[in-house]
């Protein structure tokens, strides 16, 4: 079977309880991405001489490793994943080529044709987990999407299965009209996480 060039990602759900993810870059998309991954038990490693200050208090919280020093290539070795978020193109460039040489899939900020994943919107409510992406095409559509997901999810409580199996004439709404919602809502909230810099 060939393979197709316009084929799109395929929404892989992992354990990242204890894995190392490291994150080259100290600023606003890579503060978003550590808030985002950290709910789900990896071991964040952040490689930058300078972080924001919402990293820095992650650091100092014991939540995030922080190196404070530029990057070399031997940061990403050993990691389950590598995102490289920085402001320097030679750089995100040099950590996709250090991914490539290690086997380790990588996330270029800046560069769609250098991402072995794209880093999705996310929606979470209690067990529920949804990952939204337009596959680096339409981040202004995954935005969208991910607040009618997260609108959806939050017309059902919890998201466990009692909840979710009530009858939905109980909430005095439709799946339709959460839809709705969200597309207002994707409009004027960035989530965390989202695919707008992947």
């Amino acid at each position: 079977m060939g393979q197709r060039e316009d084929a799109p990602f395929f929404p892989l759900f992992v354990s990242l309880r204890g894995r190392r993810v490291v994150v080259i870059g100290g600023g606003r998309i890579a503060l978003r991405r550590v808030r985002a991954l950290a709910d789900f038990g990896p071991e964040i490693m952040v490689v930058a001489p300078e972080c924001c200050a919402g990293l820095r208090e992650l650091a100092a919280a014991g939540k995030i490793t922080w190196l404070d020093r530029p990057y070399t290539p031997g940061d990403v070795e050993g990691s389950f994943f590598c995102l490289a978020a920085t402001d320097r193109r030679e750089v995100n460039r040099a950590v996709f080529t250090a991914c490539r040489a290690a086997g380790v899939p990588v996330n270029v900020a800046d560069r769609r044709e250098e991402c072995d994943f794209y880093f999705p919107a996310l929606a979470r409510s209690g067990p529920l987990v949804a990952g939204i992406t337009a596959s680096g095409q339409d981040h202004a559509l995954a935005k969208e999407a991910a607040g009618a997901v997260r609108s959806l999810f939050a017309a059902y409580g919890d998201g466990t299965r009692e909840t979710w199996e009530r009858d939905d004439s109980e909430h005095g709404k439709t799946v339709d009209t959460h839809w709705q919602q969200g597309q207002q809502a994707g409009a004027g909230t960035e989530p965390a996480g989202d695919e707008a810099d992947s």
